[in-house]
């Protein structure tokens, strides 16, 4: 929630990106390109999570916390671009507790890449 009319991000819908400034609701656009980190919540937590923002250099736009896992996402202008940031981040996905480490396109034609990913399904 927004105390002083500054947007802030508030998550309904992990598919949505909503802004609330007072009591207006603003859609932004999802970007073409994120790039998409699951970090598993452990005693190491603090400690990966720093070194992941202090590689990224800049903030996520979003971050959600579900059943131990924690999700951040930041957005690239292109391809070039989310390639440079997920470079940034090989360093730690030598980290066990770093599940996923993706660049996402919503652009057709280009095809979404893992770097990492040690996502497991239950079945």
């Amino acid at each position: 929630m927004s105390t002083r009319g500054r947007p802030t991000r508030c998550d309904p819908g992990r598919n949505s990106n909503l802004l609330e400034t007072g009591s207006l609701w603003i859609m932004s656009r999802l970007p073409d390109f994120s790039v998409v980190v699951w970090l598993r919540k452990t005693d190491a937590f603090a400690a990966i999570k720093g070194e992941m923002l202090g590689a990224a250099v800049t903030e996520p736009y979003e971050s959600t916390e579900y059943q131990g896992m924690v999700d951040f996402h930041w957005s690239a202008a292109n391809l070039v671009e989310a390639k440079r940031l997920a470079d940034a981040l090989r360093g730690v996905a030598r980290h066990r507790e770093l599940v996923l480490l993706r660049i996402m396109s919503r652009v057709d034609g280009v095809d979404s890449v893992s770097i990492k990913d040690e996502r497991r399904t239950r079945h």
